[in-house]
């Protein structure tokens, strides 16, 4: 619960607007008038929400579940063939690709080897939504019981529980299809996802064929960082939930309709939403918990509502903002607190945090969105291997890539395995998207140019085993689902990184980046970030040295939507700010949590010469503290 009383201290002239943690009749809030083709030789992938078709080529060096006795066509029972292709594919960073069609299972889908112990490091592929279907057969035993939910697919961790619970999930997906549990099983969880670091799940839809089951997407293993993005749930008492104080989840472009219970619920984790659309007459968000948040949700509709019903619950720490209602008795309920609809601007359960008189909303900085490209026409497609190229073999590949690259064709790919560089690739010409299928690039010091293009490219699904992304070009680039991922470059221009583990992020004026579910683990001395003059914005960060996460200079923006900061790896200097802030502008909404040294200062701000200090001691005691909102500008 959040405090009814609202402190300011003064120390040292230092002026900090302070909520601590209790009652809720203590706010602050700020209403503002606001406004995947049928062929043997490819799959395919549909954005569940309209988007391109995206075509993969058969020789992606994938492994096709019907290879091991699966029949896909909705009669026949593929649970032990699904089975033995997990089994033997785990740990690899293998895709198992699932052909259209219906796959009918009796049983859950574990990610678990012959001896029943979870793994991690697998994909599974679909060819869309409307064609890839895995379905639980009705009145299946062991899921009719609602108090006693059991999942259909569970991905698990290394060094895992007996649940698959754990925190080494790595690189975790599951991409563009339909998991429906059938009729009369009111005890199903459609899916128990975890991936941590790494991993997401990506144009999905979870249904329940009339409307029962437990939960939709269930979140609550120690999921995250990941990503869940072009997810749609139909139908569960829960569409998502959400627990565990550990750690952080992205959710981006989200739909749920259809609820009996309540849209997504949230018990202690920190989660950043944007472009949530809930179509329910129950509510579309419950947030709780004793760890005490915060959650962001932006740019999203909550439609459908009944009179009887308020759009979101809260009774921890929240921050909304751009939303629109429609058909609830209110907007949000916050404590005693009652905040209309059918618009709300912003805000935020707890009085913003400042350190120097200025105005108390979020930056709001412009957001842009993700540049995409696909084609279906597979001459458009270039294999590395078809240009020299050898997966696994340990020489170097250079050269057949950049002729892959020089090809002329937009799409370059590289069939899942490990690529040796002794020399840089050139991006340049007509290339637009690079796909690794979780291949391996093992580098010289850089890896990637891109220069020579005029339009953005796409680089995906990559492991790199050191080397950099060399930007000499100010068109945008797009980095997703990577790992050990080193951007340098000073030219202008515009990064866009989706579900990726970093090394340092440097970014200079007229430069800027925009970045969603960013997971940093560098050791210090160094900022994890340091944005000189230009512009990050981020949606889910999380970090776990205990250096300083974000250094904003020289008149930057940096806007931080769902922070989870976790020096789990020790502090080199208790002293180290977590954030700073030196003549820039600078929003945040974050969590520290740490079950050892903590950061004694959270923000070190400079305007003109003066510098103040927002330290921990004012922030509250314990393993964790809420922030969910710091503004610093003058």
């Amino acid at each position: 619960m959040i405090q009814a009383n609202r402190i300011l201290r003064k120390a040292n002239g230092i002026v900090i607007q302070f909520a601590s943690l209790a009652l809720c009749t203590c706010i602050c809030v700020i209403v503002i008038t606001a406004c995947l083709l049928d062929n043997s030789t490819y799959l395919e992938a549909k954005n569940a929400f309209g988007g391109e078709y995206i075509v993969y080529p058969s020789d992606a060096n994938f492994v096709n579940v019907q290879d091991y006795g699966a029949k896909g066509n909705g009669e026949d029972d593929d649970t032990n063939a699904i089975r033995l292709a997990i089994q033997e594919n785990l740990n690899q960073h293998k895709t198992l690709f699932f052909p259209a069609g219906t796959y009918l299972i009796s049983d859950m889908l574990e990610w678990k080897n012959e001896d029943d112990v979870f793994y991690a490091f697998l994909t599974f592929q679909g060819e869309g939504t409307t064609k890839t279907i895995i379905k639980l057969k009705d009145r299946a035993p062991g899921f009719t019981n609602s108090q006693s939910p059991k999942p259909m697919i569970r991905p698990g961790s290394i060094e895992s529980g007996e649940d698959g619970t754990g925190n080494r999930a790595h690189s975790n997906y599951i991409l563009d299809m339909t998991f429906d549990v059938g009729v009369d099983n009111p005890g199903a969880i459609g899916v128990d996802f975890i991936a941590n670091n790494t991993g997401a799940m990506e144009n999905v839809v979870i249904q329940s064929s009339d409307g029962q089951g437990a939960v939709g997407l269930n979140l609550t293993r120690e999921v995250g960082p990941c990503l869940i993005k072009k997810v749609t749930v139909k139908g569960f008492d829960i569409g998502i939930l959400t627990s565990s104080a550990l750690y952080s989840i992205t959710l981006e472009k989200i739909q749920l309709e259809s609820q009996n219970v309540v849209g997504l619920k949230n018990i202690d984790n920190v989660l950043a939403i944007r472009r949530l659309t809930s179509i329910n007459s129950v509510p579309a968000i419950i947030n709780e918990g004793q760890w005490t948040g915060p959650i962001v949700l932006i740019d999203s509709e909550l439609r459908g509502g009944s009179p009887q019903s308020t759009a979101i619950e809260n009774s921890s720490e929240i921050l909304v903002r751009n939303i629109i209602v429609d058909g609830y008795k209110h907007a949000i309920q916050s404590g005693d607190t009652q905040v209309p609809g059918p618009k709300v601007a912003e805000f935020v359960s707890s009085p913003p945090l400042n350190l120097f008189q200025s105005s108390l909303e979020t930056l709001n900085l412009p957001i842009e969105e993700t540049p995409e490209f696909s084609s279906n026409d597979l001459t458009e497609w270039a294999n590395v291997e078809t240009y020299g190229a050898v997966r696994d073999d340990e020489l170097d590949d250079a050269q057949g890539i950049q002729a892959a690259i020089d090809s002329g064709k937009p799409i370059v790919y590289f069939p899942q395995g490990t690529y040796k560089f002794n020399t840089p690739v050139i991006v340049r010409g007509n290339v637009r998207r690079i796909i690794g299928f979780q291949s391996a690039l093992d580098p010289t010091d850089i890896l990637f140019k891109f220069d020579g293009i005029d339009h953005p490219v796409i680089l995906e699904r990559f492991s790199f085993n050191g080397g950099k992304l060399e930007r000499q070009t100010s068109q945008p680039i797009v980095v997703r689902h990577s790992t050990n991922v080193n951007l340098t470059g000073t030219v202008p221009g515009t990064w866009f990184i989706e579900n990726i583990v970093a090394k340092p992020i440097n970014l200079n004026k007229g430069q800027k980046v925009y970045a969603r579910q960013l997971n940093s683990e560098l050791p210090p001395p160094l900022p994890m970030v340091t944005n000189d003059g230009g512009l990050f914005w981020v949606l889910g960060y999380k970090t776990e040295f205990g250096n300083t996460v974000l250094a904003t200079r020289n008149s930057g923006q940096t806007e931080i939507l769902g922070g989870l900061f976790y020096p789990a790896q020790g502090l080199q200097d208790s002293e180290t700010p977590l954030l700073i802030n030196q003549d820039s502008v600078v929003s945040a909404t974050y969590r520290e949590i740490a079950f050892g040294p903590t950061y004694n200062i959270h923000v070190e701000e400079t305007h003109q010469g003066t510098t103040k200090l927002l330290k921990r001691a004012t922030l509250g005691e314990g393993a964790m503290v809420s922030i969910p909102l710091y503004v610093g500008r003058q």
